[in-house]
């Protein structure tokens, strides 16, 4: 998701040495004698305590376990220099759903891990600084799979994390693509049907109501807030108070033209256009068009 993309390197092997050398050692086992199985059994139910620590291979199983948490921390301190460039886009996008998900993710997997790196050496040192006693492992596990099952579940309830996921929907081998169609594509968003809805919008008359804001429009669109941010953006180069200040103050200009002020007072045009008062509409119409009510009235 960070990247975007998936390219197989060899060096990602390493992150399997822990299970390619326990897989070794399981093959070694099973390459034995049966009667060096069967004393392997036999020994793990005498002393069951101890089985932990009896080496059939390269390594015993607690040497396994601490060296699989141990390289499952590595790999994710690993990722950090990766996930903060994609925080810091995360931040100039104002994504908070997605940016809350991903540092929760991480900073979860971050604690299990050490947590779990700890109980493995402690066990391997045979020493009880954390007192992990039968019912805090227990309780840890437990407290695990919780977590898992929370990371796991998220986006299924809430899908709007994901959206704009995957960002692009050609492969980056295309050197053909224009500019214009890769900001397109970044989002997955489509232009002409978005500048259509937007305008089935405006025809509703919604841009008109006072309490119509971003998070009302990217409702209507069906698409997060800062997609459509982005959108307006990079397509008309506005914020969405701009655009939406553009389209009441169209509205103004039409009104004025066909006379509306003949029989009735700003207020009411300033109502009539999405405006809460006459001062924010005469401001408002003054940065849009360079000039106040008055003078276009009289030019029109």
């Amino acid at each position: 998701m960070i990247k975007d993309e998936f390219v197989w390197r060899w060096r990602y092997l390493l992150l399997f040495v822990p299970f390619i050398i326990g897989f070794v050692d399981v093959l070694i086992v099973y390459a034995k004698p049966q009667e060096v199985y069967d004393t392997i059994i036999h020994n793990a139910y005498l002393k069951p305590g101890e089985r932990l620590a009896v080496q059939y291979g390269f390594f015993n199983i607690n040497q396994h376990y601490a060296m699989r948490f141990l390289w499952q921390f590595l790999a994710l301190i690993g990722l950090l220099p990766l996930l903060w460039d994609f925080i810091k886009n995360l931040l100039k996008e104002k994504d908070r759903k997605l940016l809350f998900w991903v540092i929760s993710l991480y900073v979860l997997f971050i604690l299990m891990s050490i947590l779990a790196t700890m109980f493995a050496f402690e066990k391997l040192l045979n020493i009880d600084f954390l007192r992990s006693t039968g019912p805090i492992l227990r309780t840890v596990n437990f407290v695990f799979y919780v977590v898992l099952f929370i990371i796991g579940i998220m986006p299924i309830y809430f899908p709007s994390i994901l959206y704009g996921y995957p960002r692009s929907n050609k492969p980056k081998s295309t050197s053909t693509v224009t500019t214009k169609d890769e900001e397109e594509l970044k989002f997955g968003l489509d232009v002409d049907g978005l500048l259509s809805r937007l305008a089935e919008i405006k025809e509703s008359g919604s841009f008109y109501k006072q309490n119509f804001d971003l998070t009302s429009c990217a409702k209507a669109l069906e698409i997060p807030t800062h997609h459509l941010s982005y959108f307006l953006n990079q397509q008309l180069g506005l914020t969405f108070s701009a655009y939406r200040n553009n389209v009441r103050i169209e509205k103004g200009k039409t009104l004025i033209t066909l006379g509306y002020l003949e029989k009735n007072t700003m207020e009411a045009l300033a109502q009539q256009c999405g405006f809460a008062n006459r001062s924010s509409f005469s401001k408002t119409f003054k940065k849009v068009t360079t000039m106040n009510v008055t003078e276009f009235s009289s030019n029109s």
